[in-house]
């Protein structure tokens, strides 16, 4: 097959320092910028580019008034390119960290509600006992974990369980979540117990991302009404939207996973009000086949110290 011909031809001929260069001048639109860079010469750096483009059998940029640009089949490629650079700088920082410190090093990805959920106390506790283990947490989107898997660039991954397995792995509940309405604790509605639909549809929420479950219960919360006042910020990041809801006095509805650490401490507190709408489980997705001992260990310290609810 053709791409099996390609692939054995890029095996013995593409170079890693050639693919940084042509990932040089596709960031910075410039051979002579990306030669200053990495301190090499121009024609090093042409002669990277073309004997790709030889091996590829294709343009990867076309030349314009103010340097250079990508081909849209360069454009195609460059992801990919992209990723194998990434591998490899993960590569040598793992080998970097072990021969340093001696250390096997676990790598997890987990979602923003896995992290606040699960590794807000658990990672710490961790780290104390197993000294010889450096836990490497990446927070990643769970539309991701997928292809994520597939490529084995993580040892496991906290999430809800996905709609499909990958091959190979297993998912394993840890605790149960829910959603809520969260806001500082000096909101008017907060401590109140009779609080009512025109009381939530009375005051300003905080914008919910597009594509996620709370976008929806939110929906449903006032379906056949106008939508309530929204402040004008949209945002995945947990420390933004806590200080939207603490400075704006916002209602917003999430998962009482993301916000557990400033739920416990009275940072921000729950508005008493019955959801619809149940979540998944937060858990550990993991390889089937046993990937080693500091995975068993990172499993059981989960189980064991992780509460059963968020």
């Amino acid at each position: 097959m053709a791409q099996d011909h390609l692939l054995q031809r890029l095996m013995l001929k593409a170079r890693l320092r050639q693919l940084q260069m042509v990932a040089e001048v596709a960031r910075c639109g410039s051979m002579q910028q990306a030669a200053r860079d990495l301190a090499v010469s121009q024609p090093a750096i042409t002669k990277a580019v073309g004997e790709l483009e030889t091996e590829l059998g294709a343009a990867l940029f076309e030349r314009h008034a103010r340097g250079i640009r990508l081909t849209r089949f360069g454009r195609q490629v460059l992801p990919s390119l992209e990723r194998i650079l990434a591998a490899t700088a993960q590569f040598a920082e793992a080998v970097g960290q072990y021969q340093s410190q001696g250390a096997t090093v676990l790598r997890v990805a987990s979602v923003a509600a896995g992290i606040s959920g699960l590794l807000d106390r658990q990672a710490v506790a961790f780290c104390r006992a197993n000294p010889d283990i450096l836990l490497k947490i990446d927070e990643v989107d769970g539309p991701a974990i997928l292809s994520l898997a597939a490529r084995d660039e993580y040892d496991l991954f906290l999430c809800r369980r996905p709609d499909t397995l990958p091959e190979g792995w297993h998912f394993l509940p840890v605790i149960e979540d829910a959603h809520a309405i969260i806001a500082a604790p000096d909101h008017p509605l907060v401590g109140r117990v009779d609080v009512t639909l025109d009381d939530l549809h009375a005051h300003k929420w905080q914008t919910p991302p597009t594509g996620i479950p709370a976008d929806e219960v939110l929906s449903a919360l006032f379906q056949g009404r106008p939508p309530p006042a929204m402040a004008g910020i949209a945002t995945r990041s947990r420390a933004l939207n806590r200080a939207a809801l603490l400075e704006l006095g916002l209602l917003s509805l999430a998962p009482v996973s993301i916000f557990r650490a400033e739920l416990r401490t009275g940072v921000l507190a729950v508005v008493n009000y019955p959801l619809g709408g149940a979540l998944r489980p937060l858990g550990v997705l993991r390889p089937e086949r046993s990937p080693g001992e500091a995975v068993e260990r990172f499993v059981a310290t989960l189980l064991k110290s992780g509460p059963r609810r968020a």
